[in-house]
């Protein structure tokens, strides 16, 4: 090996001592009893801030002895309180195109009050939470697990809620598969844990009923015996030490044998 020009050599000591360490990969099998939802949201202080929309960043980790680990997907959730705006469906229309247009079928766009027919169909009144936004590594796609924890957030933010809405539309375009078909691939999907259609594509639920907590007694059950074995490899972010998922694969009998370190 030849030195640059100019540059003193590196002298071992002086060497950045995480260089020299070395971290294999681990496998792990994994269940949904191993993986945990983390729940963050902003408050603005600020009174010019309050738009009556509060939105709720919830992750999706595994889990670890010392509490959240790595991170495999995410949910944004929405909750609109009526009584903080004036209009609601011109805070959504601030916020997001989509909101909006989930607004605007929930809601009377001139007086910002919930549409009469929708109050008649819910068992309780209250605010309004809607689903924004789902990611969820796509190598774990394809269970249904995403929209189970996404009801178990919804369960766990649901109180006060007169209603929960969503539009199924999909985050990533498939060249394969017709918008109008990855619409309803998707609001088949949510339709198991309780959703049902209303108007203009977008999909309501209930929380004041029982549909939810049924739902997800029956997800919970279909997934408690899927596993997936998680190839998790260090990664280093200046003096912190992380991890990422390298590889996932579903577990038909027993976990995987740890791959080589070169691999």
């Amino acid at each position: 090996m030849t030195d640059v020009p100019g540059t003193p050599p590196v002298v071992p000591s002086q060497a950045d001592p995480r260089a020299e360490k070395h971290y294999p990969p681990i496998v792990e099998c994994l269940g949904i009893d191993d993986m945990v939802l983390t729940y963050s949201s902003e408050h603005w202080i600020d009174p010019w801030h309050e738009n009556g929309v509060q939105y709720w960043d919830v992750g999706m980790h595994v889990k670890e002895d010392v509490g959240p680990g790595t991170r495999f997907g995410s949910i944004r959730i929405c909750v609109a309180d009526t009584y903080r705006v004036a209009n609601i469906v011109d805070s959504f229309d601030n916020l997001s195109s989509d909101l909006h247009r989930i607004g605007k079928t929930l809601y009377d766009p001139k007086t910002g009050d919930l549409r009469d027919d929708l109050q008649d169909r819910l068992a309780l009144h209250g605010k309004t939470t809607i689903v924004d936004e789902v990611t969820i590594d796509r190598r774990l796609r394809g269970h249904g697990l995403g929209v189970y924890l996404t009801g178990m957030a919804l369960d766990y933010l649901s109180h006060d809620a007169g209603v929960i809405a969503l539009f199924p539309g999909p985050l990533e375009r498939d060249d394969n598969t017709p918008y109008e078909q990855a619409c309803a691939n998707l609001a088949r999907a949510w339709s198991r844990i309780g959703f049902e259609p209303y108007n203009d594509g977008t999909w309501i639920l209930d929380p004041g009923m029982t549909t939810l907590d049924s739902a997800l007694r029956r997800e919970r059950d279909r997934l408690q015996h899927h596993r997936w074995n998680m190839t998790f490899r260090a990664e280093e972010h200046g003096p912190w030490t992380g991890s990422m998922i390298s590889a996932i694969t579903m577990a038909k009998s027993a976990p995987h044998p740890l791959v080589s370190p070169s691999a």
